[in-house]
């Protein structure tokens, strides 16, 4: 295997911290598969089975979440590296919870859960890595989860956007009607329809049929911080 494609191995997520001989003992035991993705190549659905793990070496996927009454689903870009809910391997319910597509151009390492069970696991540095990222997702949407009810109209938009959504920054796009969305803030539509026209006047988001665009969470949060 070439230097460069050790040192992006890695960078990766769960591969940080191992030394390069053991990464060597582990490739020489272990199949990697290398993929190459074109856009619009969906690479997991949600609610398929999840039996490997999957990292995001080079490129970017869109992350599309549908919620579980049909009225409205999320977007948001997930770029490389980045490792695909590694929560899901295990546990009572392993399945994917969001669907993953190629957004222009992107390359995987696939690594069977057999494989990570029989070799990965008996690396101290993989099974810590693998601890703290699960605890922190963990300790992410409790946070989130119990973060107060409250607020005006604005920052209960804001919240439900957060609350649904990986990381606190970048593009981000809800497609949902505006009397659902109102129905799940317990809000009239006249009052979920100004408070986004505000956003909008402000450059904060953009407004569609059906569709909520946030060309830049973070500058969202810092306006109007819940």
């Amino acid at each position: 295997m070439e230097q460069s494609m050790f040192d992006t191995l890695l960078e990766l997520p769960l591969f940080q911290g191992l030394g390069k001989n053991d990464l060597t003992r582990i490739v020489e035991e272990v199949r990697f598969d290398f993929v190459k993705c074109e856009q619009g190549q969906v690479i997991a659905s949600q609610d398929s089975p999840c039996n490997q793990l999957i990292f995001l070496l080079k490129g970017s996927l869109t992350r599309h979440t549908q919620s579980s009454d049909r009225t409205y689903s999320f977007s948001e870009r997930i770029s490389a590296p980045a490792v695909l809910q590694p929560e899901s391997l295990y546990g009572l319910y392993r399945q994917y919870t969001h669907s993953y597509t190629v957004r222009s151009s992107a390359q995987l390492i696939k690594i069977d859960k057999s494989a990570i069970n029989k070799t990965f696991i008996n690396y101290e540095v993989f099974r810590l890595n693998l601890i703290n990222l699960l605890s922190t997702r963990i300790i992410r949407g409790e946070r989130i989860l119990w973060d107060t009810a409250s607020g005006n109209t604005e920052q209960r938009i804001i919240r439900f956007i957060r609350q649904h959504v990986e990381y606190p920054a970048g593009e981000k796009v809800l497609n949902i009607k505006m009397e659902d969305l109102a129905q799940h803030l317990n809000e009239t539509r006249i009052n979920i329809s100004k408070a986004l026209n505000h956003f909008q006047d402000r450059g904060l988001v953009l407004l569609r049929r059906k569709e909520i665009i946030v060309p830049a969470l973070e500058k969202l949060l810092v306006h109007y911080k819940p």
